[in-house]
């Protein structure tokens, strides 16, 4: 019997010694949390910089009703090109976007306007336009196939067209050329000079392209955009009349290079906070 409650003891001591660590594991505080992930700031931003060569389309005559003689013929923008340049932030790997900035450099303009159907002498308009762009685009990236990656996009922002060194002149065939005094002279008549104006609208633009990774987050970019920048005007000359044009439109061609900040800079995790016991 003595030795059956000796058995018994020893049974009991080491049940209590097993369950000892546990009781003890029961009592301790628990572990803190993992430490939160980093966040990474900056990663998506990068820089561009583009040139540009416009070749304008021919625009539209926008003489206001009830002006004097005839409508405007033979309108002709010369081609130009200019820099700009921009930021923007690429959310993911399909989705980016940036706002840019171009200026060009002058565009001549040149115009016509009859006199009796050209049968007695014409009207000649002229002048330079400066036309400088502000854009917020959006791009889709279709995938990357041997390091080159086609895009699509679309852009809306404004545009500053200013009109200067503008000036107007009559050539005449015929010593009447129209006019109900004589003249004394066939052939240019002499040029009255129009004031410079400047005039703020709505522009936008579509554009598709192709860029290449050539290292160091430097990508090369190639694109065709069309463009859209509505209207312009000359100041008036001494008899209060104006050159007025609409419909300004450019098909561009853009060169650039994109440099992308790298992987950003890493802050330690925000939000989280110490156990509380």
């Amino acid at each position: 019997m003595a030795r059956f409650r000796h058995r018994i003891s020893a049974a009991l001591g080491l049940g209590l010694l097993g369950a000892a660590p546990a009781l003890a594991a029961d009592l301790l505080p628990p572990p803190p949390p993992p430490p939160a992930a980093p966040v990474e700031i900056g990663g998506g931003w990068y820089l561009r910089g583009d040139f540009t060569a416009s070749d304008f389309r021919h625009p539209k005559d926008d003489t206001l009703p009830g002006t004097d003689g005839a409508k405007l013929v033979g309108f002709r923008l010369s081609d130009t090109d200019g820099y700009g340049g921009g930021v923007g932030y690429r959310f993911n790997s399909f989705l980016r976007a940036d706002i840019t900035v171009d200026a060009r450099t002058r565009s001549r303009f040149r115009d016509y306007s009859s006199r009796t159907l050209f049968t007695e002498g014409f009207n000649t308009e002229a002048g330079k336009l400066d036309v400088l762009t502000g854009l917020f685009n959006v791009y889709a990236d279709l995938g990357t196939w041997w390091g080159f990656t086609p895009y699509v996009g679309a852009g809306v922002g404004f545009a500053s067209k200013r009109f200067h060194d503008a000036w107007t002149g009559t050539t005449c065939f015929t010593t009447t050329c129209g006019d109900t005094q004589p003249i004394y002279a066939i052939g240019p008549q002499g040029y009255d000079a129009r004031s410079s104006h400047t005039a703020l609208s709505l522009a936008w633009a579509a554009m598709a392209g192709l860029s290449y990774e050539i290292g160091a987050g430097v990508s090369i970019d190639a694109s065709y955009r069309y463009l859209e920048i509505g209207k312009a005007r000359t100041g008036f000359d001494v008899y209060t009349q104006n050159t007025r044009i609409k419909d300004i439109a450019a098909n561009e061609f853009r060169v650039g290079l994109r440099w992308a900040f790298g992987n950003g800079f890493a802050l330690p995790g925000l939000g989280s906070s110490a156990p509380v016991y």
